[in-house]
């Protein structure tokens, strides 16, 4: 008996709760949208999106957001919207008791601009995904440019464009540039590549007056070990100026050439 009252007890409790957040559910739905609040969370780091930039996004969208009930604004579509807008990695819009919509935005995070003949100029994010270059701010990341990086429209990640004939030359790019920007060491020293006709890499460093001959990506973390072992215990003594080139092509050395 005494476990059939403690079952009709909680079942009680939970039908109580059911009926409190649906209470609670219906009020939500008649709260009129007051406020659009956007934080655009990693502003520090990049700054191709503002926040009036989203706000007026959505005011554009739905011009009659403030004012109407929560129950008419669908938050799902604001963030199909907002995740359309190639500066944008991920958006998230959900309502608070206060009558205010709250949008989060995630910018999307550059490894490195491209520059081709045509000056049709691009980024390539952390994910393989083509951004456009933006009237209003310059991200500082690697600069490439050469052979074989036109034909892409910003709006597509590189995967889409595996029929391509330059998919190989490009994906070798984001690869390299991807690992150099990650690595404190090599963003601090390499500060451009450059792309012979061949498809093989020439860096550019920041500092010193020689060129480094990369080469294809073959073993090019093995590459980076030597260049590094070169930097650390040979340029340190000799001077960052005593070599016109230095070439990595070659398994097991280092082939460098004076000025």
């Amino acid at each position: 008996m005494k476990r059939v009252q403690k079952i009709l007890i909680w079942v009680g409790i939970i039908a109580y709760m059911f009926v409190v957040l649906g209470l609670v559910d219906n009020k939500m739905d008649k709260i009129p949208c007051e406020v659009v609040s956007v934080i655009v969370k990693d502003s520090t780091k990049n700054h191709f999106i503002e926040s009036h930039d989203i706000y007026s996004m959505v005011i554009f969208y739905d011009k009659n957001i403030l004012g109407k009930p929560f129950n008419m604004i669908n938050t799902e579509e604001i963030e199909d919207l907002l995740g359309k807008y190639p500066f944008v990695r991920n958006a998230q819009v959900f309502k608070g008791s206060n009558g205010k919509i709250n949008i989060s935005v995630t910018q999307r995070e550059p490894v490195v601009r491209v520059l081709n003949y045509n000056d049709q100029g691009y980024y390539i994010d952390d994910e393989g995904f083509v951004m456009p270059v933006s009237e209003y701010y310059t991200a500082r990341v690697l600069v490439v440019n050469g052979w074989n990086l036109g034909g892409i429209n910003p709006g597509f990640n590189l995967e889409d464009y595996k029929e391509n004939s330059k998919y190989k030359t490009l994906q070798d790019v984001y690869l390299l540039s991807k690992f150099i920007h990650h690595d404190k060491f090599w963003k601090a020293q390499i500060e451009q590549i450059y792309v012979a006709r061949s498809g093989e890499f020439e860096l550019i460093p920041r500092v010193g007056a020689h060129s480094i001959i990369f080469g294809d990506l073959n073993k090019f973390h093995e590459k980076f070990r030597k260049l590094y072992a070169l930097y650390i215990y040979g340029l340190k003594n000799e001077g960052w100026n005593t070599y016109n080139r230095i070439n990595l092509k070659y398994e097991g050395q280092v082939v460098c050439t004076k000025r």
